[in-house]
């Protein structure tokens, strides 16, 4: 009996999802574009940049760092100027980032052994840019005194990168997007259900209904994870075929993580949905979740750069701890006892907010 109503429910749900062929289609067309736009887009990489030089000095030193500037494959161009009016016109135009600033007396200096200044001037403008370009000149500024000091301006630095060896940004980011693009599909889908029902007036008639709150509570969710996880799926083949990223752990282990983080982000839309009246106060709470879920998930910054203060919070985010999985998964061959020490955490939260919308539903009926 329960079964039967439940299935009943279930049904009822998915046709009202597909039903609309507007519906299928934002369900199908938003999330496949979006992992291109983001996977294209939306990168932290600084390549082919302009680079300005300001040299006065014209020494043997100077122009054997300028061509390891020309050789670095960060820069497009070497582009040079003969004052400091000429480099400020520039960087006001955003002709370049970044003009790199030779005194007159920088080969003299380093000849005699004794430090010499290379001034960098930057646009602050483009502050995330600018910082990551001001990392390459000075790796190479750095490596290039290295070198001058022992007398060999020709040796190089030997770097091994693990688990990403070519650094490529892509291969890091983009997988991430599967939990990003499905969190974002399931909150909607979910919440915005039983906000409509509430407009239209049919939630109530579940609520005088046999079924349960508990039972309310599953033939909501379950829906929103059959489409979540087929949303999930899809997007893991075009990442591992259409984007060419290799996937180094186990299928069982990213699809189970995947379930139970759907598990989590419903409950969370639930307990959302639980508390709103219409569909544009579930819109709102929608957004006030999944914006700092985003920033607080690690996805453009490390967790553990976050203040102290609000590193605990960050961990209180389901999509904190997928990130980590699905990284994991796609690169280093995460096991599986690591990927259960961040499934746990994302099953206590599944239980607490699936348990808070089950209450709240119950006291409607009363």
């Amino acid at each position: 009996m329960i079964w039967t109503r439940l299935s009943a429910l279930i049904v009822k749900e998915l046709l009202a999802a597909f039903r609309d062929p507007r519906a299928r289609a934002a369900l199908i067309g938003p999330p496949i574009i979006q992992l291109f736009l983001f996977a294209y887009a939306a990168t932290l990489e600084v390549s082919n940049v302009p680079i300005g030089v300001l040299n006065q000095d014209w020494g043997v030193a100077s122009t054997q760092l300028i061509s390891r500037f020309e050789r670095a494959s960060a820069f497009s161009e070497i582009r040079h100027y003969s004052s400091l009016d000429q480099v400020q016109a520039a960087i006001d135009s955003q002709q370049v980032m970044i003009v790199v600033h030779f005194g007159q007396d920088f080969s003299r200096l380093l000849a005699a052994g004794e430090p010499a200044a290379v001034q960098l001037l930057l646009d602050g403008r483009k502050s995330n840019s600018a910082q990551l370009v001001n990392g390459y000149v000075g790796t190479i500024v750095r490596q290039f005194s290295e070198d001058y000091a022992k007398g060999n301006a020709a040796s190089e630095v030997v770097d091994r990168s693990w688990y990403n060896p070519n650094r490529d940004y892509r291969n890091a980011m983009v997988p991430t997007l599967i939990g990003i693009l499905s969190m974002t599909m399931v909150l909607m889908t979910v919440g915005m259900s039983v906000a409509r029902e509430r407009e239209l007036g049919t939630f109530e008639q579940l609520l005088v209904s046999p079924l349960q709150p508990l039972e309310i509570v599953i033939g909501k969710a379950v829906p929103g994870l059959i489409v979540g996880m087929t949303q999930g799926a899809v997007m893991t083949l075009i990442v591992i075929y259409g984007f060419g990223i290799a996937m180094t752990g186990s299928v069982l282990l990213l699809f189970a993580g995947l379930a139970v983080f759907l598990v989590a982000v419903i409950g969370v839309a639930l307990f959302i949905s639980s508390l709103v009246a219409n569909q544009q106060q579930a819109m709102m709470g929608i957004m006030v979740f999944m914006m700092p879920a985003m920033l607080l998930s690690g996805f453009a910054s490390p967790v553990q750069n976050m203040p102290a203060w609000l590193y605990p919070v960050a961990m209180f985010n389901p999509l904190t701890h997928f990130m980590v999985i699905m990284r994991g998964v796609f690169l280093r061959e995460m096991p599986f006892w690591l990927v259960a020490e961040r499934i746990w955490p994302m099953v206590l939260i599944a239980a607490f907010t699936i348990t808070a919308a089950t209450w709240l539903f119950r006291r409607r009926t009363q």
